[in-house]
């Protein structure tokens, strides 16, 4: 449940919830309290209602009385004793004879109210219909009769409203208190409940951003709910591991620092060590005849062209690391485009006994590239087989492949192979299939290196298969696109 719900929810609970315990707290309490048989907790009847029922229960008493002996109700001890019989503080008899009072409770007379009783047989009219009301007292005729001297006589229920009264001003001030008592827990309860979902969240965050200011990006913050705070914790969690990745990426960039040195540090002293030691056979006079001078000469000027060749290969290999090299990426047809470069290349592969294929479809296709890097690659790849060729006459085939999204481009040889245990790593940089590192074999093991960013700066893919001497195949793909763009040898490559 998101917060801005559980704030309404909670809301709604903070007035449902209290109401709902004081209906049940009252009528609990409806059920509790009994007088007589007769609730006095007066929610929903009315204090003349009640006298009304009470009326007619006593009623049935008189009418027994008088048909037994109505001159009785001039005795007072008589009518004392009737009232006993009635078993309620709050009701009482009035006898009236005549225009005369021949009895009154004690608390009607304390009253001080001048009673306004009906007359003697008097027909009710609307205001009269159930009873009269004098101060706290409702005011009921039972019953009209004559005595036996033709006396006409009355009897009256006084019912005393005072106490229910003070009992239902009592029962308000119990539930007024009982409702503030509710309300303040029940909001207690869900403020508390609101807090913790709101608190518990931020500490956990509190506590991961503390875990990762000490350097420590190994603590996952654990499992998150479907609310705001859920999602500003699941990004929190992906920065983390972003930031781990970044961490483990530092490290591994540190480490093949350490590797990009030491092998420099090999490759170049290789060659400036052949430098010196030419150099100081020229200064020692080892070269005494123009032959050893001019051989001491191309080998010094050989080395130094490696040199050059191999800080140029830094300098391109550390631009695409770090993604720094310009890009020129043109729309062209693939199929002239090999042709060109496998034209250009034959002449020079056929002065050292190597036969160059292209294998190709008869069709335009169109793909996405930079031609200059394009160019570079299919060279390096070329050199590569080249340099590890086998013992019979070199054969390179250049396959060309549509497919659905993409071009795929194969050059295979049939040279020495790859070992499989060394394959998955001929495109590492100065990774070379050979643990001597045997400086008969010219190159830095930045070729294939240069080769994989290249590709991958044009969203491709590259792969190699091998076999011992069986040959090598290096794969890479190109996106392919529909749009035809203009292409010119002489402006593109």
């Amino acid at each position: 449940m998101t917060i801005k719900w559980r704030l309404k929810l909670s809301y709604v609970l903070m007035l449902v919830i209290p109401f709902g315990f004081i209906m049940c707290t009252g009528w609990i309490l409806s059920k509790v309290i009994e007088y007589d048989k007769e609730y006095l907790f007066l929610n929903k009847i009315d204090p003349a209602e009640q006298a009304l029922r009470f009326n007619q229960r006593v009623l049935g008493m008189i009418n027994r009385q008088i048909l037994e002996d109505v001159d009785r109700f001039n005795d007072i001890d008589f009518i004392m004793q009737l009232e006993k019989q009635i078993q309620s503080e709050n009701a009482g008899l009035i006898v009236r004879k005549n225009n005369d009072i021949l009895y009154m409770p004690e608390a009607v007379k304390n009253n001080g109210d001048d009673l306004h009783l009906i007359s003697f047989k008097e027909i009710e009219t609307e205001d009269q219909q159930v009873c009269n009301r004098y101060g706290r007292f409702i005011i009921m005729r039972l019953y009209d009769f004559y005595f036996s001297d033709g006396s006409q006589g009355s009897i009256f229920l006084s019912f005393n409203i005072g106490n229910i009264i003070k009992n239902a001003k009592t029962y308000q001030k119990i539930f007024i208190f009982l409702f503030g008592v509710i309300f303040i827990i029940s909001n207690g309860v869900l403020t508390i409940s609101v807090y913790r979902s709101i608190i518990t969240p931020l500490k956990r965050l509190e506590a991961a951003a503390n875990s990762i200011r000490d350097g420590n990006l190994n603590d996952s913050i654990g499992n998150y709910s479907n609310d705001e705070f859920g999602e500003v914790m699941k990004a929190f969690e992906e920065m983390r591991k972003k930031l781990k990745d970044s961490q483990q990426l530092q490290r591994q960039y540190e480490e093949n620092r350490k590797i990009l040195i030491s092998n420099i540090s090999h490759d170049l002293k290789t060659p400036i060590t052949s430098i010196k030691g030419y150099v100081e056979g020229i200064k020692d006079g080892v070269a005494d005849t123009p032959e050893k001078m001019e051989k001491y000469i191309n080998t010094i000027y050989k080395k130094a062209s490696d040199m050059d060749v191999l800080i140029d290969n830094l300098l391109l290999f550390s631009k695409l690391d770090l993604q720094k090299y310009p890009f020129d990426f043109h729309h062209f047809n693939i199929i002239d485009y090999m042709k060109d470069i496998i034209e250009e290349m034959r002449f020079d592969f056929e002065k050292e006994d190597i036969r160059l294929n292209l294998h190709c479809p008869n069709k335009k296709i169109f793909v996405k590239g930079d031609v200059n890097n394009l160019r570079r690659v299919i060279i390096n790849i070329m050199d590569n087989s080249m340099k590890y060729a086998g013992n019979y006459p070199l054969v390179i085939d250049v396959y060309i492949k549509e497919r659905i999204d993409d071009v795929l481009i194969e050059i295979r040889d049939n040279g020495k192979g790859i070992p499989d245990n060394e394959l998955p790593y001929i495109f590492d940089r100065f990774y070379r299939a050979d643990p001597s590192r045997n400086t008969n074999i010219v190159g830095n093991g930045l070729g294939l290196a240069i080769v994989k960013k290249i590709i991958e700066e044009h969203d491709g893919m590259i792969w190699a298969e091998s076999k011992i001497d069986v040959g090598t195949g290096i794969f890479f793909t190109l996106r392919k696109v529909s749009q035809e763009v203009s292409y010119e040898k002489s402006t593109n490559y």
